[in-house]
């Protein structure tokens, strides 16, 4: 979903710039099943972009994902936006392909479009520093704050990857810091597929967990904006979408310190140090999410505009003007 908002962001900036814009959707096909590795999801999904690329005609191409042009050979300019780098994302035998793959196709490209500072310096290391000169950080717009849900429960959480998102800790944090009668809404994932990963993992569902699935943007938001905490527990961020909306939206976030190119982070731990765990470990978490719980009105005005203020960087008219004067001058 993170990808898909961002896509559909820099296709909105792009044509505020004047420029017509197209969004090739990427279908995997029969061969989406073998997507059970980490090396065979890389190479179906870079597959799958070569096929969906074969016939577009456009004076330059922007391509999502550094797995989506790492099998490219474009004729036109071409940019490569990523929120992350294999070097990162893709350690051990797994990745090998891709991290070896990956240098010769950053160091290739006309311009790189990394999502956030820390995705730049990965590209450098990588690709070798002479590609500063050829990238621009062009993180997407951060939804502000909108009208919250009457019915938002206390805490919510994002797991549409069970495994990344931190399923089981999350639930174990639940467990130890939920106050009776308090409600967790966790999106992304149904309830059934759930508990199926949680047996699998060998914990128990908590009491007060509500299991929301798919949810439309506009509810989702407006349950963010409503509830008094957010809680992340991810082993690993690319970039940290819901985050990044949570503290958009005011909302304290209570967090692991959940390693990658994680921009949420930083102000999380400007904004309200005691929310961020030391540890990703269930006791740790608890206690971050029981003093997010715990925050009064004041305590939480003063939370959102913090949050306000750290989030400059991210307004929708600021990044147009950067795809504007610097980005499409440098493609087109």
């Amino acid at each position: 979903m993170g990808w898909r908002l961002s896509d559909r962001a820099l296709a909105d900036q792009v044509r505020a710039a004047g420029a017509s814009c197209q969004i090739v959707p990427v279908p995997l096909g029969i061969a989406g099943p073998l997507r059970r590795t980490m090396a065979l999801t890389d190479a179906v999904e870079a597959l799958a972009a070569v096929r969906a690329a074969r016939g577009v005609s456009a004076g330059a191409t922007i391509f999502s994902s550094v797995t989506a042009a790492l099998l490219q050979r474009p004729r036109a300019p071409h940019a490569i936006r990523f929120d992350t780098t294999a070097s990162l994302s893709r350690p051990g035998v797994g990745g090998a392909w891709q991290r070896r793959r990956e240098s010769r196709v950053l160091a290739e490209a006309d311009l790189l479009l990394p999502l956030s500072e820390a995705a730049a310096a990965a590209a450098s290391a990588v690709a070798g520093h002479s590609v500063a000169s050829r990238q621009v950080v062009l993180p997407p717009p951060v939804a502000r704050a909108g009208e919250p849900a009457p019915d938002a429960p206390e805490a919510i959480a994002y797991a549409a990857n069970p495994e990344k998102r931190g399923l089981d800790l999350l639930c174990r944090a639940w467990a130890i810091a939920a106050p009776p009668g308090a409600r967790l809404v966790v999106g992304g994932i149904e309830r059934d597929e759930a508990l199926r990963w949680l047996k699998r993992v060998g914990v128990p569902e908590p009491a007060g967990v509500e299991w929301a699935g798919a949810v439309e943007r506009p509810r989702w938001l407006a349950l963010v904006a409503g509830a008094r905490v957010f809680v992340n527990a991810s082993r690993f961020e690319d970039w940290g979408h819901a985050q990044m909306e949570a503290l958009g939206a005011g909302t304290p976030l209570a967090t692991v310190p959940t390693p990658g190119p994680n921009v949420a982070l930083a102000p999380a731990r400007e904004l309200a140090p005691a929310l961020v765990a030391p540890a990703a470990d269930p006791e740790a978490l608890a206690a971050a999410l029981g003093t997010g719980l715990a925050m009064n009105a004041a305590a939480r005005s003063a939370y959102a505009a913090g949050a306000q203020r750290l989030l400059a960087p991210y307004d929708e008219q600021a990044l147009r003007a950067l795809v504007a004067e610097e980005v499409l001058p440098k493609l087109l």
